[in-house]
């Protein structure tokens, strides 16, 4: 059946000006000529129901003027205000959703919600949400029922959707047991699909592209951003109607990045390809095996199924290079899990016993500050891993800029004898002044006292009483009282930046409880001075608190955990440990154990935090 094709012209017959098509068909004003036809001219030359006549004049069907695109279809369009990146440990500060149906804004939800944590400082600046504002607010708990039955039956939509539907889903199922599994389209990918001669897609400068209202006061908060979000939305709608887009199938699939041609198996590669489609894409780890059933080689990923499949489908040249010394492989094994620390932790036992390692550490990151105590007059310095020398670590760091900086920082305080500075590999110490004679006395003051430093130990009257102790170890040779106490206070924001206010990672006595192969089940880690001293793994909703209570009392209560041998086994996972620990990945709790604290404390904490959700991401000290 034939459109009625109407031609796009102004009341003397002359082709419609861009900036005019702009208003007529996407509702938008404001814009330059010049940038209304960067918007509107490929719209109209890719759409299969758009014509151009000899006079230059588009034309095109009479119906996209007046009907509306997808009527029947309600789009919620989300957006939340978190205390960080990633649930559980970061939370949710604030919910807002717009109701888009037939063309128009159709209802609206907002609120401010209690995270039951501190808000950062860095967050309170971009949104504005400080711990004073939602002090009386309610919890998740109760926003999150009304929030999902307001937003029910509709599709979600979200600029950058993956952040706010991953929040949004975690506490549903966390929280309330309520699954959430909504059709997504994602304002972000739909933008860059339709608008590829934009710059960048962040909401505020796409806002600005296509000519909409500022509300920069708005910005940041939830209800001004989602508003912001819905009004984007309409527009791209109004792009797809034109394109000739029907369905709500044909619209999320509209958002995807169009697949290039799939690289082929690998050369002389003999793995069933079917064994890798059925491979779980799900987060876990892996291991490729031989015809021996021997490990070839072992890794950890967050969908384990593309993961495997890049390695004998690969993408590149040196891809296809390592593809070569996996011709061998007859077989793939794999494993879910929830967990950060147990991907981490299994992938490195895996990988122990594989022909094909990465010669990296896991877990070291960029390296660790050591207090080699093993020597009258103890060296401070940077070291890549641990080892179980009786020496202290600190770490481990993120990057290795930082860690040089405060070893640094600390020989600008600290009179301590140095290494040469080949092996500290930190050229700015030769800026300092050479360190005076110390009677071993006064220097394990010293070290004493940096310790309770770095470990976040000092009250204010005991910095006081250092201050003075470094004086006088100086004795004259060092930097004036003044520059001392300004050198001292830069030292103490390094520690507090870089998170060292706590016990070297070989002295804290912890439990860590984490989410196992899935959520319903659960791994306790008992970390005994920071080396992992056993495991256990259980169903969550079935805890065995006998054996638990059994194991609490053996590793923390009678002392045996300590005569335990210390093998290279045991520093690497205690790396992996303390990596963990400093980049805050937590799916479940942890446990910090406390001088004195007895079997019935521990495993009373234990088995309540077990069953409370808002434990997830949270540091508990018994």
């Amino acid at each position: 059946m034939a459109h009625r094709m109407h031609r796009l012209q102004d009341e003397t017959g002359k082709p419609l000006s861009y900036s005019a098509l702009a208003h007529l068909l996407l509702k938008t004003d404001g814009l330059s000529e010049r940038h209304s036809r960067t918007i509107i001219e490929p719209l109209l030359e890719a759409s299969p129901l758009a014509s151009c006549d000899e006079e230059g004049c588009w034309k095109i069907p009479e119906a996209l003027l007046s009907g509306r695109f997808l009527p029947q279809v309600t789009f919620a369009v989300v957006d939340i205000e978190t205390t960080g990146g990633r649930p559980p440990q970061h939370r949710i500060t604030e919910l807002a959703a717009v109701k888009v149906r037939n063309g128009k804004l159709a209802g609206e939800f907002s609120a401010l919600v209690n995270p039951g944590r501190e808000i950062p400082w860095s967050v309170v600046r971009l949104t504005g949400i400080s711990d004073a504002m939602v002090a009386d607010c309610p919890n998740l708990m109760e926003v999150m029922p009304g929030f999902l039955d307001f937003v029910s039956g509709c599709v979600f939509v979200a600029h950058c959707a993956n952040f706010d539907l991953h929040f949004v889903r975690y506490y549903a199922e966390e929280f309330l047991g309520r699954e959430f599994d909504p059709a997504v389209l994602c304002t972000f990918k739909l933008a860059q699909q339709l608008l590829p001669q934009a710059e960048r897609y962040n909401l505020g400068e796409l806002a600005a592209y296509l000519g909409l209202p500022g509300g920069a006061e708005e910005r940041h908060r939830a209800l001004g951003d989602a508003r912001v979000t819905a009004e984007i939305l309409l527009r791209q709608l109004r792009m797809l109607h034109l394109l000739g887009v029907e369905t709500l199938e044909d619209t999320l699939a509209r958002q995807e990045v169009l697949q290039r041609e799939a690289p082929a198996l690998a050369e002389g590669v003999s793995i069933n390809p079917a064994e890798l489609e059925a491979l779980p894409a799900e987060r876990g780890v892996f291991r490729l095996l031989d015809e021996r059933n021997r490990t070839v080689y072992a890794g950890r990923a967050p969908d384990i199924q593309r993961a495997v499949r890049d390695l004998f489908f690969p993408r590149n040249r040196s891809a296809a290079r390592f593809a070569q010394r996996l011709r061998g492989v007859r077989k793939v094994e794999a494993q879910t899990l929830e967990s950060e620390l147990g991907m981490s932790l299994r992938a490195a036992r895996l990988a122990r016993d594989s022909h094909l390692m990465n010669g990296s550490s896991p877990g070291a990151g960029a390296g660790f500050l050591k207090i080699g105590l093993g020597s009258r007059f103890p060296r401070v310095y940077p070291v890549n891993r641990l080892q179980a020398d009786g020496g202290v670590y600190y770490g481990p760091f993120r990057k290795q800029a930082h860690l040089q900086d405060l070893v640094g920082a600390i020989h600008s305080v600290f009179p301590l004898r140095r290494l040469a500075r080949a092996k500290e590999g930190d050229e700015s110490l030769d800026d300092l002044p050479p360190s005076p004679e110390i009677s071993p006395r006064l220097y394990g003051q010293l070290i004493q006292g940096l310790q309770a430093m770095l470990e976040g130990r000092l009250t204010g009257e005991e910095e006081q009483s250092l201050l003075g102790v470094l004086d006088q170890a100086w004795n004259g040779k060092g930097p004036a009282a003044a520059r001392l106490r300004r050198q001292f206070g830069r030292l103490r924001h390094l520690i507090q930046s870089h998170g060292l206010a706590g016990p070297s990672v070989e002295q804290r006595n912890l439990i860590i409880v984490e989410p196992g192969e899935n959520r319903q089940r659960r791994v306790s880690y008992f970390v005994h001075r920071g080396m992992l001293a056993g495991e256990m793994e259980f169903e969550r909703a079935r805890p065995p608190v006998r054996e638990l209570g059994a194991r609490v009392r053996e590793i923390y209560c009678t002392g045996e955990a300590e005569s335990s041998p210390l093998a290279k086994e045991g520093i690497e996972e205690a790396a992996i440990i303390a990596a963990w620990l400093r980049r805050e990945l937590m799916d479940g709790f942890v446990v910090e154990l406390t001088a004195g604290c007895t079997e019935e404390q521990i495993l009373r904490v234990i088995l309540k935090n077990m069953q409370e959700p808002r434990a997830a991401g949270t540091v508990i000290s018994v």
